[in-house]
């Protein structure tokens, strides 16, 4: 910013800064960010930060057991309405941009008061151990109580976040929480060296009660082994005994059957004897009939051949007779009377006869 002679200034703002420029009583111009000469004696600049701004707070506040804490936080929030904050609060700059007016002072206090408000109702009900770890479940109650606060709703503000940063006892408190954390902690130490010795007795009587129950266990599954070996050695023995009543009932079986078989053999052999026997007696009997039949025909025949002579039964019986036995049978007659004959002379072909006869034979 700088001056021009005869009380003509300029001035020249941040992006983030809304200016607005009053001549009796009446806004001239406003905007954010502007850049402009203007008649200093009769006019009158109000910057209002239009930029998101961070308010750090701390505060005291007492707990429900009477104990007095020591709260720091920040809080984040923007102007929406510069025009309105304007009207409510003292912005006003010199023609250097410092501000003549308090603003930026009371809008940082009012917002500590809402928040001292908020914190204070919820500390009510909180003792000094809780109310010294509530800072992070604190944070969004009294977040969301600010953003729907009609006093900043009214001065065009919006919370952005907002946070707890410490939340601190007094030194006397704070050694005295201390003596106390250090018996916690001595406490807990014993506790913790009791615990893990009982946690070792605990542990080495579960390892004790294991190994039993593992030997319990190997045991049941030892005699389950040798129930099972046995019933399987039993089941063999019946599978075997079956197997061998089996075989003795086929064995049995096929006795019987060669037994009826031999049976049946033996009475069919009996029977083809019977049959035999009576075939041969009937043979028997046959041939005796037929040999008493031909006896008696031969007898007949000779009873009827006696009355014959014997030139004639000679001649009756070479008519039987074949050529050759009727010529051998003249031989021998001729070799009965061969002190009778002189010479006896045979052709060639009678006696190729007798022999082709004798081979033909």
């Amino acid at each position: 910013m700088r001056g021009i002679m005869f009380g003509i200034r300029f001035i020249k703002t941040r992006p983030i800064d809304y200016v607005l420029l009053f001549r009796s009583g009446k806004i001239r111009k406003q905007g954010a960010g502007l850049n402009f000469f203007y008649y200093a004696p009769s006019s009158t600049l109000v910057i209002v930060p239009a930029d998101t701004r961070d308010a750090l707070f701390i505060f005291k506040e007492n707990t429900l057991d009477f104990q007095e804490l020591d709260i720091q936080g920040q809080v984040t929030y923007r102007v929406l309405d510069p025009q309105r904050l304007a009207s409510l609060l003292d912005f006003t700059v010199d023609v250097k941009g410092k501000y003549l007016g308090d603003g930026n002072e009371k809008l940082d206090l009012r917002m500590t008061n809402l928040i001292q408000v908020a914190i204070r109702e919820k500390f009510r009900s909180l003792n000094l151990t809780d109310a010294l770890a509530a800072a992070s479940s604190l944070a969004e109650p009294v977040l969301q109580r600010l953003r729907q606060n009609p006093a900043l709703k009214e001065l065009g503000i919006e919370v952005l976040d907002f946070a707890i940063l410490k939340i601190s006892p007094t030194p006397e408190i704070a050694r005295a929480l201390e003596a106390a954390s250090r018996e916690n902690l001595l406490k807990n130490a014993d506790d913790a060296v009791y615990q893990r010795r009982n946690f070792a007795v605990e542990q080495e009587r579960k390892i004790k009660e294991n190994e039993l129950q593992t030997q319990i266990a190997v045991e049941e599954k030892n005699r389950t082994i040798r129930e099972t070996q046995m019933n399987a050695e039993i089941a063999v023995q019946e599978k075997q005994k079956l197997v061998e009543e089996a075989k003795m009932d086929a064995l049995q079986a096929v006795e019987k059957k060669k037994s009826e078989i031999e049976s049946q053999k033996l009475a069919s052999q009996i029977e083809q004897e019977k049959n035999k026997k009576n075939l041969v007696e009937f043979q028997a009997k046959n041939l005796i009939e037929f040999s008493k039949a031909r006896g008696q025909a031969t007898k007949e025949e000779l009873s009827a051949l006696k009355e014959l002579s014997p030139e004639l039964l000679e001649v009756l019986v070479s008519g039987n007779m074949d050529s050759s036995k009727i010529i051998s049978s003249a031989i021998r007659d001729l070799a009965k009377n061969a002190e009778k004959i002189g010479n006896l002379n045979l052709s060639p072909e009678l006696m190729s006869l007798l022999i082709n006869k004798e081979r033909g034979k």
